[in-house]
């Protein structure tokens, strides 16, 4: 969906219309031309709508697409859409200029009421984390004790080798663990190109951590230490049971990317 919609951001397209009165017709056409019918017609909607300032017979229009949290911007006529970039070289500027400026107020409605929803969207998801984890998926949990017993348990969901859980680990992490009751750790695999021992890796890390004593945080950096090849030493009947786990939770839809960080109430703690 993403790339999608970036797409029909950022391209710069004309394309033939057979646009009748009303938007109706005008859905279909970006539906059809500018996300190849992969985006539903009832999932686009008009902010609005004005003549394009120096540009005779076209009209602008501001869209959404559900789902995304940001608009789309098209100039079209009977015969014609346009999308992209398009500049004034009188004055440099984009020929929306005038016509965002003038609707800025619905624009900010619009976007502020999906952004809502979004993270509706999100803490929902996250509780229903919180419940398979406290449930079907204890056995992918590990625990890091906190430093403050009246704060709050902060669940977080990493990928040994992630860059970016490499960096919360080493410079978020320690203040986390300082502020929260515990943390619980879900070490998971992203399956992209270059993540390929991924699945030993938290396996390996799941089956040491779980040892009596064990210093989770310390084995965090282990597992994702690329030089460290202990991991293969996991017990590969182990493994594959957690990598089993692993792909049915991956196939929920719930773990959009990593690392992935809430607290006990579903609200993201980044």
């Amino acid at each position: 969906m993403k790339n999608i919609i970036s797409g029909l951001l950022l391209s710069v397209a004309i394309v033939s219309s057979s646009f009748a009165a009303g938007h109706s017709q005008l859905k279909k056409d970006i539906s059809k031309y500018f996300t190849r019918n992969k985006v539903n017609v009832k999932s686009i909607k008009i902010i609005a709508e004005g003549k394009a300032i120096n540009l005779k017979n076209l009209h602008a229009v501001i869209g959404m697409i559900k789902g995304s949290s940001k608009p789309f911007l098209l100039l079209y006529n009977k015969n014609t859409i346009i999308a992209g970039s398009i500049i004034n070289r009188n004055n440099g500027k984009t020929v929306f200029t005038d016509f965002i400026n003038k609707n800025r107020a619905k624009i900010k409605k619009a976007l502020s009421s999906v952004v809502k929803k979004q993270k509706r969207d999100k803490i929902k998801d996250n509780k229903k984390l919180i419940s398979l984890f406290n449930n079907k998926y204890k056995d992918l949990v590990l625990t890091i004790k906190g430093g403050n017993p009246n704060g709050k348990t902060v669940y977080l969901i990493t990928d040994p080798n992630c860059p970016y859980c490499q960096e919360y680990e080493k410079n978020e992490l320690p203040s986390t663990i300082k502020k929260s009751k515990e943390i619980k750790v879900i070490p998971i695999y992203l399956n992209i190109p270059g993540h390929e021992t991924s699945p030993m890796r938290s396996s390996w890390l799941l089956e040491q951590g779980n040892k009596k004593g064990a210093d989770v945080v310390s084995l965090m950096h282990k597992a994702s230490d690329s030089s460290n090849k202990a991991y293969k030493k996991v017990n590969k009947k182990f493994a594959k049971k957690m990598i089993s786990q692993m792909k049915v939770l991956i196939s929920s839809g719930l773990i959009k990317g990593t690392p992935t960080i809430f607290d006990q109430n579903g609200n993201p703690t980044r």
